[in-house]
């Protein structure tokens, strides 16, 4: 999300098998991890390792980046690179930890957030925004409405719905990005996050999200679907951009503006900082701007497959994007794809054919 220097946590947002235990460096990869980030619980499996105040903890991340990493394996064919993700107990991990991690063998990196300081950054976030809206009101009020509104984002159970989702998913942009174009920069202009086209970077993250919350997307996907064609002439921009692949295909992250905007409003401090948590109004922003995106990348990966029939045909459009394809020289070339129209215009009248045989009426 973002300049994707920083994963942008916004609060709109079991364990598997495989793992060995080590504490605070009993294994080789906790061992080469422990003299970096001290004083950690550190449990390993043999793509990557996660760190944490607690084993429960470390197992817990643990577990939700192996079921990622699976399916990394499922949808592009390969091994997903080696990983780590690092919650420090009171700090968010600074960005010289980061970079050591990398440079020790650890190409991607995720930063999370413990329970103590996803209180006090989303704390940080509401009270900014509601201050802002309640300016000249009793500071009483204002402290009651911060108060209230935290309750309601650091609630348990949404916090685990939304580790659920988004842990795999932010390895996932990384697993992608870093794994295709290990040497490019973030940031670059008419991308959202690396080289690759905008869907394809969004697509390889939604793709690694739990089985629940993927479906949640497509659950989002069909009602809004059922709006459009109730009456098409009346649906927002939004709901009718929702049908065209080929704008998808091609667009700029509808959620990038805002995001590079906060970027360039970050406090010096807030530069430091690996991660950022944006809440309110900051967050309504970005959900607005990328929930459609979100739910077409979900909803476009599922026709992807079963016009391919090609589980892991993400990786071959990938490979193709590292040639210096288009998505349009890859329609046209020579691989095999199924029953995938091989030009934009046929896709797109599939796609519309498809939708009604996805999503029946009634």
């Amino acid at each position: 999300m973002g300049k994707r220097a920083i994963p942008v946590l916004a609060a709109a947002w079991v364990l598997t098998g495989g793992m060995m235990p080590a504490a605070g460096g009993d294994g080789p990869l906790c061992d080469r991890a422990a003299s970096l980030v001290p004083g950690l619980v550190c449990v390993e499996s043999a793509r990557g390792l996660a760190m944490a105040g607690s084993r429960e903890r470390a197992e817990h991340l643990l577990g939700l980046a192996e079921a990622g990493a699976d399916r990394f394996v499922t949808h592009f064919g390969s091994e997903p690179l080696r990983y780590a993700v690092v919650e420090g107990r009171d700090t968010i991990t600074p960005r010289e930890t980061i970079e050591a991690l990398r440079k020790s063998g650890f190409p991607v990196v995720l930063p999370w957030l413990s329970e103590k300081v996803f209180r006090e950054q989303t704390e940080l976030s509401l009270r900014r925004a509601i201050e802002a809206q309640m300016a000249g009101q009793p500071q009483e009020q204002i402290d009651a409405a911060v108060a209230t509104a935290l309750a309601r984002q650091t609630d348990p159970a949404r916090r685990q719905r939304i580790e659920l989702a988004a842990v795999s998913h932010e390895l996932g942009h990384d697993w992608f990005r870093i794994g295709y174009w290990p040497d490019a920069p973030l940031g670059e202009d008419k991308h959202y996050g690396g080289p690759s086209p905008d869907w394809l970077d969004e697509m390889a993250a939604v793709l690694m999200e739990a089985p629940s919350s993927f479906e949640d997307r497509v659950t989002q996907f069909r009602q809004r679907f059922d709006t459009y064609r109730a009456d098409p002439a009346k649906a927002d921009a939004n709901t009718r951009l929702l049908v065209d692949l080929p704008n998808f295909l091609t667009e700029v992250h509808p959620a990038s503006a805002q995001v590079r905007l906060l970027n360039e409003q970050r406090t010096a401090e807030e530069k430091q900082s690996a991660v950022r948590l944006i809440t309110g109004e900051e967050a309504r922003k970005i959900a607005e701007g990328g929930a459609r995106f979100y739910l077409q990348s979900a909803v476009v990966s599922q026709y992807l497959v079963a016009r391919t029939g090609d589980p892991k045909v993400f990786g071959r459009i990938a490979q193709a994007f590292v040639r210096g394809e288009t998505i349009e020289q890859w329609l046209a070339n020579d691989e095999p794809k199924g029953t995938l129209p091989r030009d934009m215009a046929a896709m797109q009248a599939d796609w519309l054919v498809w939708l009604e045989s996805r999503f029946p009426r009634g």
